[in-house]
């Protein structure tokens, strides 16, 4: 061709063909792992106690039935209103399920009212802390808080300074070990970071076994005198950031001063770790953990050493395990942030609260159960990926529906790279 002239494009194609009509497909057929475990766990069950606001008559859909399928939508990833249809067209999701409209859905949640929320709200807890009381020895709390995202009149929404965006507030109690969501707030926009959490607590107290066992981490937002004073109440060691009091600074460098820290032997690779005692009456004390260093600016160690603080009442582990203790509570962050990418926990889109409340609280339900069934059913590596790496390796495979003579047969496709791993997961699933 002539210099500058475009080449023309390659209309030949491998295929003579193509169309939709393969027959009875279902792209997710590794969706019977989680569906098979809904059924053994009895799920269904448990969500029949759930009150609703319901003055229909002879209705087709019960609530309860209309409540599961959301929480199946939720779990494989759907997570509009409108995939209702894929669960209406798809032939292996609707086989077992009377599976309503999109319609029928919306009117679902007109039905919703606080003490629904309240009743769903102690289904999901209660199936955490049945889990961590038999399989956590030394549970950790790692408590925050986090923000949904909401556009236009939402409800109870209220701009954020800290986030500087319109949206709700929630309160997140995660167990560190298993993930699991102990409890699962949300909040108005205008609450403060750590309002609700003594009482969530004292929920969380009465249902999980506590031998002096527990430990507690917050930032800052949980840097209450009130708060310190519950937890040891209850025999809980907590580790919690101060927050940036000029005084705790002054003592932090007043300490090295004492010990002769030479701040120049200090960076953020090999900071300085050390502590000092404050005292709250006659006979008790509360320790600060401080962590100093300095920064790289323009090629030089800034002067002044950074330095940040946390309070606990533990005098056994040294400044830099009690540190890093605190610091591990980082990454139960990503937990959060799995509850709102994977199972669209930031995203909610009614203009009721207590609509909202109850979508926030299914994609905390599937977020729980997905992750006790990690515990229970997946093995080593699989034990540590999140939702969306799993839908991808054992969810998405294509299958062929089967039916006659009442038998239905499951057709996988032969390249499925996982087979003999999920053949393992799908036998300890009916051995439940």
């Amino acid at each position: 061709p002539k210099k500058g002239a475009i080449p023309m494009i390659q209309t030949n194609s491998l295929f003579d063909k193509i169309n939709f009509n393969g027959g009875n497909l279902s792209s997710d057929g590794g969706s019977i792992l989680l569906s098979q475990f809904l059924k053994k766990i009895n799920l269904k069950k448990l969500l029949d106690s759930i009150p609703f606001v319901d003055l229909r008559h002879l209705p087709v859909y019960s609530n309860t039935n209309i409540l599961f399928q959301q929480i199946i939508k939720c779990l494989l990833g759907y997570n509009d209103q409108s995939d209702q249809k894929i669960l209406i067209n798809d032939p292996l999701l609707s086989l077992k399920s009377l599976i309503c409209s999109q319609a029928t859905v919306s009117r679902f949640y007109d039905r919703v009212s606080l003490n629904t929320t309240n009743e769903f709200k102690k289904i999901i807890t209660q199936l955490a802390y049945d889990f961590v009381n038999t399989n956590i020895d030394d549970p950790i709390l790692d408590a925050d808080s986090t923000m949904v995202t909401t556009c236009g009149n939402q409800e109870a929404s209220a701009y954020i300074h800290h986030y500087q965006e319109n949206g709700y507030h929630p309160l997140i109690i995660n167990e560190y070990h298993s993930k699991l969501l102990l409890s699962s707030l949300l909040r108005t926009g205008s609450a403060y970071s750590s309002n609700g959490i003594i009482e969530e607590l004292e929920q969380l107290f009465t249902q999980l076994n506590n031998t002096g066992n527990i430990r507690f981490r917050g930032d800052s937002a949980f840097y209450r005198r009130d708060l310190f004073k519950y937890l040891e109440n209850n025999q809980v060691t907590y580790y919690i950031r101060v927050k940036n009091f000029k005084k705790n600074i002054r003592e932090s460098v007043m300490d090295m001063v004492i010990n002769q820290a030479d701040w120049n032997d200090f960076d953020y690779t090999e900071p300085y770790y050390g502590e000092y005692t404050i005292q709250i009456n006659k006979t008790k004390k509360r320790r600060i953990v401080y962590k100093a260093f300095r920064l790289e600016k323009g090629g030089m160690l800034q002067l002044v050493p950074m330095v940040y603080c946390i309070i606990t009442n533990d005098f056994e582990k040294s400044p830099k395990e009690a540190m890093d203790f605190y610091e591990a509570r980082g990454n139960s962050e990503n937990f959060t942030k799995e509850l709102k990418d994977d199972f669209n926990g930031g995203i909610l889109s009614h203009k009721e609260f207590v609509k909202n409340e109850m979508d926030f609280l299914i994609s905390s339900l599937a977020y729980n159960l997905y992750h006790v069934f990690q515990q229970t059913i997946l093995e080593e590596k699989d034990q540590t990926i999140r939702m969306n790496t799993y839908r991808l390796k054992y969810q998405k495979i294509a299958v062929k529906v089967i039916q006659h003579a009442r038998q239905v047969t499951l057709s996988f496709s032969s390249a499925y790279k996982n087979k003999t791993q999920f053949t393992q997961y799908w036998n300890k699933v009916l051995q439940i």
